[in-house]
């Protein structure tokens, strides 16, 4: 177990609130809302699969954020009716914000996987100086072969990310630098142009927006090689455009978790629940996010409280 302290989860929650607009589309939302992701990436993915196989059974509206550290303010700060998260987020989250601590979880998902995004052709590092530090030394391109290459390095963050670098950090002691940015874009732009050494992103497999690189974009992949421990584990995954295969990730296992209704919204989070797991072999099989394949159990929580549902009306005594 990794514990962060309350600094930086309140520096972090505040972080999250900067980049989370959804309070305006919240008003807009009629059915049940959903705060997912970036476009492309993996939550915005299943919400769109959810939407296809059970849309006609339960309204929802989806709420678009930078990932799971925005959904569960979202959803803590009432914008959102459930969204999703990844299990050691909300883990870490809780400790400082009792709404937080009182969601719910209406599914166990798939896994999402650190994605350390590195220049393919090599880091540019300065060389050792000369002539007593007066004149500086050539730079050097260094390869980051593996995540434990970052040794001392600066990296962007994105999205839930900026948490997990951070935890990561606190127990391996890399001397890890975080850069902190809103998208994957932004992010890899910063590792073309040699201002940080990595860029690491969070997402289900295939990521849509590492999917999207080309050999052209002078960009790889960097096997994980860091000791890991529960909830995570260490998987192999391969990107045909980048020619990467069974590259190590870290992966961490996602829940869609529900604000702890009563009344009408139990209802229908229930409804979308039940929809979901009668259509669990359509999902796996048809043509939806291969993430649908690696569930083994829609009702593992992970030790988040699990959906409760609605509450029944309590019966009255007609003999009095």
């Amino acid at each position: 177990m990794i514990f962060i302290s309350k600094q930086l989860v309140g520096c972090l929650l505040a972080f999250s609130l900067a980049c989370l607009g959804t309070t305006a589309q919240a008003a807009e939302c009629n059915g049940l809302k959903v705060a997912t992701g970036p476009a492309g990436k993996g939550y915005a993915r299943l919400f769109a699969d959810m939407q296809q196989v059970c849309g006609r059974t339960v309204a929802m509206c989806e709420l678009p954020t930078s990932g799971g550290l925005d959904n569960l303010h979202a959803m803590s700060a009432n914008e959102a009716d459930i969204g999703f998260a990844q299990v050691d987020t909300w883990a870490d989250m809780q400790m400082s914000n009792e709404n937080i601590a009182g969601l719910q979880a209406v599914l166990s998902l798939n896994f999402n996987y650190l994605h350390v995004v590195v220049a393919a052709n090599g880091f540019a590092v300065a060389g050792e100086s000369r002539f007593g530090g007066l004149l500086r030394g050539k730079p050097q391109y260094v390869l980051m072969e593996r995540f434990s290459s970052l040794r001392g390095q600066r990296v962007a963050v994105v999205g839930s990310t900026a948490l997990l670098g951070r935890k990561l950090e606190q127990r391996l002691r890399y001397g890890l630098h975080f850069v902190d940015v809103e998208t994957d874009d932004q992010a890899f732009q910063l590792v073309t142009s040699g201002k940080v050494a990595a860029a690491l992103t969070v997402s289900g497999w295939p990521s849509g927006t590492v999917g999207a690189l080309k050999p052209d974009d002078r960009l790889s992949l960097a096997p994980f090689d860091a000791p890991s421990d529960a909830p995570y584990v260490v998987r192999p995954v391969s990107y045909r455009g980048l020619g990467v295969y069974n590259t190590n990730m870290l992966a961490a296992p996602n829940v869609l978790l529900s604000r702890p209704f009563k009344g009408a919204k139990a209802s229908q989070v229930a409804a979308l629940k039940a929809c979901v797991a009668s259509h669990m072999l359509e999902l796996q099989e048809g043509s939806y996010s291969p993430g649908w394949k690696e569930i083994k159990s829609l009702d593992k929580t992970w030790g988040i409280p699990p959906f409760k549902g609605a509450v029944a009306p309590a019966k009255t005594d007609r003999k009095k």
